[in-house]
């Protein structure tokens, strides 16, 4: 693998909630110098980072980010709204509360409302659909929104925002804070049982978690995953040098 071949799988972003349109603008340019595939970013920011990316990489818009608990018409909304500002590939949160709920028609049902609105405004935009594995404990639950996914017509399974949080502890639940934390059951273990579970029927985006250039590489070379998702790849390219690419 090329260095150069790398990059174009790599989805870089700018999320939080304080940027600044210098912080979107800066991250922009560095898309363009390091070749990456996309740059993910807020609706609202989709036209300042096309207007320094133009055509040269890809610009995804986020769509009920980070929880997913809008309403479907206000996520069809956000998916075309980010479309017609520029975006031609989105990054959509499932509905985690209501899937935790097994309310898994309401969340199929969603999905698709947001897949097919989004296609047919721009039949080529690609779809990420983000699971966020760390409520997923169970290997059945994993396996179940991995098929709820595929079944919507996405064009990816994506693991994680990095927002995850658990319950408040405010009312009568087993479900505790402990339970969960931004990346957790996001690792190698984690993308290892969604390559298993998708076995080809679906792209696989891995967000987040990876700790270096190694196991960035692992996931593409071993795991099949065709984008990740990190926003330190730029420091570890710097560090690694274009020798690493030597042998990969």
């Amino acid at each position: 693998m090329k260095k150069e071949e790398f990059c174009k799988l790599i989805d870089y972003s700018i999320l939080w909630q304080n940027r600044s349109k210098e912080s979107i603008e800066k991250r922009s340019r560095e898309v363009i110098k390091y070749g990456f595939a996309c740059l993910c970013c807020y609706p609202v920011d989709v036209p300042v980072a096309k207007n320094i990316i133009g055509n040269n990489a890809s610009i995804s818009g986020v769509v009920g980010f980070p929880v997913g608990a809008e309403t479907t018409k206000a996520k069809v909304h956000e998916a075309l709204v980010a479309i017609d500002k520029g975006a031609n590939e989105l990054d959509i949160v499932m509905n985690i509360s209501r899937f935790k709920d097994g309310d898994y028609d309401f969340v199929l049902d969603e999905l698709k409302q947001i897949v097919e609105a989004a296609k047919n405004r721009r039949e080529d935009c690609i779809i990420k659909i983000i699971i966020e594995t760390p409520h997923l404990k169970e290997r059945d639950e994993l396996t179940k929104a991995c098929e709820l996914v595929i079944d919507s017509g996405a064009d990816y399974v994506k693991n994680v925002t990095g927002f995850a949080t658990g319950y408040d502890g405010t009312g009568e639940s087993s479900y505790t804070d402990e339970m969960v934390n931004p990346y957790d059951n996001a690792g190698i273990d984690n993308v290892k049982a969604i390559s298993e579970i998708v076995n080809g029927r679906i792209k696989i985006k891995s967000s987040g978690a990876p700790k270096s250039l190694d196991e960035c590489v692992y996931y593409i070379q071993e795991l099949g995953v065709s984008r990740i998702g990190n926003d330190y790849i730029p420091e570890w390219l710097v560090k690694a040098g274009d020798d690493y690419w030597n042998d990969k």
